[in-house]
């Protein structure tokens, strides 16, 4: 089955009640053993996302914080350790669960975490 157009209705509904934000990828660079660092690149990219609080039964398990967020993020190839610009605050991505049926990413589920 197809689920394109199912990824293109999640993205258009995301980006209808949701907003664009800015996230920050840094990767780690080979290691230069002249200087004993490393050389990150940093790069950004937007994606529309709605974000929502946790409820207390969503936290009850621990793994979820007080002040963590979900977002609801389009279909992208997020990883753990992007970070995310929220009003203002940074957030770094903890977990990631996409929502990718027959391996088509419609939607991501982003918890993240100041």
């Amino acid at each position: 089955m197809n689920y394109s157009s199912l990824q293109g209705s999640a993205s258009k509904l995301i980006k209808q009640f949701g907003r664009v934000y800015t996230f920050t990828r840094t990767t780690a660079g080979a290691y230069d053993p002249a200087t004993g660092k490393t050389t990150d690149t940093t790069t950004t990219f937007t994606k529309s996302a709605c974000t929502f609080d946790y409820s207390d039964a969503d936290r009850a398990d621990g793994t979820i914080l007080q002040g963590d967020r979900r977002v609801l993020a389009e279909g992208y190839t997020y990883q753990v350790g992007d970070k995310i610009a929220i009003d203002g605050d940074s957030y770094k991505v903890i977990s990631i669960a996409n929502i990718q049926p027959a391996g088509t990413v419609v939607a991501a589920n982003l918890q993240v975490r100041k």
